[in-house]
């Protein structure tokens, strides 16, 4: 063997180990999340609307209770550093059954999730050539592993990706040559989301749902010209990938 191949079969093997290392993480992440909203679940009360209780899950989410200083997110993935990956897996799968059982399909159906990643174009541009391509000869960003991680999960259904800054190219580099792994084919859905401009009136009513601010105010008014300067949003590429059952 060349000394050439060699470096190629030492390049794959590292390769593969940091998918390893990589899917383990990524199990931890799911399994965390999915415990978090079993509790959530198991404690609403018996008569919750099912609106009511999506909207607590987005909370928890956006505002997660803490512990002795730390969101509650963080300490159950260190609780699971432990664990073995096959064996999180089968949780996250029994944990899914229950919580159908517990709120029925009203709330929580039997339907595959859907997984979304928000600030996407941060796992494009993180360990940029860490992963290798399904077809051996291309290196891949974080992103790209941890789209195959979710594509390689039965419990979920759609994938979508979105994210300040996030490109086309980096889409299709994330979902290059993983739809391919999937059981079935699956469709892209890729959109542009607008956003507010600096003098977009639209903005400014939304502003005003939220902030009391006095037209005879100089600093409110100040104020009301610094939020449109600086929070006219964002744009944002999702894709969405959605599985054929």
């Amino acid at each position: 063997m060349s000394n050439w191949d060699h470096g190629c079969d030492m390049d794959k093997a590292d390769s593969t180990k940091n998918v390893e290392v990589a899917n383990r993480a990524f199990q931890m992440l799911i399994c965390a999340r999915i415990f978090v909203l079993k509790k959530l679940l198991k404690n609403l009360p018996q008569d919750t609307d099912p609106m009511v209780a999506r909207r607590r899950w987005v909370l928890v989410q956006v505002l997660p209770p803490t512990s002795l200083g730390d969101e509650i997110f963080d300490v159950v993935v260190r609780s699971l550093r432990a664990a073995d990956t096959e064996i999180m897996r089968s949780l996250v799968g029994s944990m899914l059954s229950e919580m159908n059982s517990l709120v029925g399909n009203a709330i929580f159906s039997k339907k595959p999730l859907f997984a979304v990643v928000d600030e996407a174009q941060v796992g494009a541009q993180y360990l940029e050539k860490s992963f290798r391509s399904s077809a051996g000869t291309d290196m891949r960003p974080v992103l790209h592993a941890f789209h195959r991680f979710l594509l390689e999960n039965n419990f979920i259904g759609g994938i979508i990706l979105a994210g300040t800054g996030l490109s086309r190219e980096m889409v299709r580099t994330a979902a290059s040559s993983n739809s391919a792994r999937a059981s079935h084919p699956l469709p892209f859905v890729v959109t542009e989301v607008g956003r507010f401009t600096k003098d977009d009136q639209a903005h400014e009513d939304y502003i005003r749902q939220y902030l009391i601010l006095s037209p005879d105010s100089h600093s409110d008014q100040r104020l009301m010209e610094r939020i449109l300067y600086w929070f006219s949003g964002r744009w944002v590429q999702l894709l969405t990938i959605t599985r054929h059952h």
